[in-house]
């Protein structure tokens, strides 16, 4: 079912912006970051740019930019997109109302955004104090929100200017647009995603650069199972995993989840994955309960804490693995988001392809053109 392309309903633009934001959440998600929850916010800028489309074209960008994050990154049934999920939809609302109720002349996009990144922040903190650190949350909120701070405002600003001189935004917000989409029913089917290229042959080492043989392409089982299947039996595992019994047991199946991700080569970056699961431990042992281990000054190490502290971070970084052997970018979601998620996976190559046209001394005048280009193939 493609995503509608009537005017009451939509935007000839969403697809691109859709595109967009997945470019951005890629972007962001290659960033280094001290711990996995925070966010720069990149993939906010298209919700910036679409604050004055209907609520019936706002939303779906709003969840195409949540679920297609996950999707790219591979977390779709972990803590982080729990986080991430109420982060940006809290977020969402509060800048759609602010543009909603408040003239433009009173408030700009620079203040609506630093808004929407402290909700964001205010309510992943909130989420990480029941979920995750426990009290030991209070500790990372003020870098947290500083953070939230610096990155709103730079983002306000670079969509303040792109909105005043983008050629591109001012045709999408114009009232004659009239919005159609490269699909005109919602009964037209999503076109599938193209085939990856066949794998290059190579000469096969055992050869010694001789004869005929070639190396067979490389491919972890869970690309060869259908998406669908992945993510149901995802879905089961992680079930197991938050009702599991014991400690021990948990323990057991983040090792499994973990070598299961290495031996399919999704696991990431493992020496930064134990680092936060430590980084989970500490702030939970800040709160003391149960029989003391040792006390080294002021901290006191308890064995309740302790345990609690290795519980959480063995279930979250053990939902992180799962959720990278289980979720696949070529899974295909319901509805009119699940639609307008398709189309926009089907462009982020197109926008991957113009990256190296945008340069430095002309950043905003070159995205203005690379948008332009790209809205203007997906209506032919």
């Amino acid at each position: 079912m493609a995503y509608s392309s009537k005017a009451q309903n939509g935007t000839s633009k969403l697809p691109v912006l859709s595109a967009l934001c997945l470019f951005l959440s890629a972007v962001e998600y290659m960033i280094p970051k001290p711990l996995p929850f925070i966010r720069l916010g990149l993939a906010n800028a298209p919700l910036l740019l679409a604050l004055r489309l209907p609520l019936s074209s706002f939303l779906p960008l709003v969840l195409v930019k949540i679920f297609g994050q996950a999707l790219i990154s591979g977390t779709l049934f972990s803590y982080v997109f729990l986080l991430s999920f109420f982060g940006t939809a809290v977020s969402a609302l509060v800048m759609y109302l602010l543009r909603r109720v408040i003239p433009e002349k009173y408030i700009s996009l620079l203040g609506i955004n630093i808004a929407g990144a402290l909700f964001s922040s205010l309510t992943q903190i909130t989420l990480a104090r029941l979920f995750i650190l426990g009290q030991g949350a209070i500790y990372i909120a003020p870098p947290f929100l500083a953070v939230s701070v610096v990155s709103g405002t730079a983002l306000g600003i670079f969509c303040e200017r792109f909105a005043e001189k983008s050629r591109w935004y001012r045709g999408e917000t114009t009232e004659e647009q009239v919005f159609t989409t490269s699909a005109t029913s919602m009964d037209m089917p999503v076109p599938a995603p193209p085939p990856p290229p066949p794998p290059q042959k190579t000469p096969s080492r055992s050869d010694n650069g001789g004869g005929n043989k070639t190396l067979r392409s490389k491919k972890s089982l869970p690309d060869r199972i259908p998406p669908a299947i992945l993510f149901f039996s995802g879905i089961f595992m992680s079930v197991l995993m938050l009702l599991s019994p014991t400690l021990s047991f948990r323990l057991t199946l983040f090792f499994i989840f973990l070598i299961a991700a290495m031996l399919a080569g999704k696991a990431g970056n493992i020496l930064f994955m134990f680092v936060f699961f430590f980084v989970i431990v500490f702030f939970n042992a800040l709160i003391p309960y149960g029989r003391v281990i040792f006390k080294i000054g002021a901290f006191t190490l308890t064995e309740g804490a302790l345990e609690q502290g290795i519980d959480k971070a063995a279930a979250l970084e053990g939902l992180v693995m799962l959720s990278r052997l289980t979720i696949s970018p070529r899974l295909r979601l319901p509805g009119k988001a699940g639609a307008l998620l398709g189309e926009a996976f089907l462009l982020l190559p197109r926008l991957y392809d113009k990256k190296t046209t945008i340069h430095a001394k002309t950043f905003i005048s070159d995205i203005d053109k690379v948008l332009l280009e790209l809205d203007s193939s997906n209506h032919k």
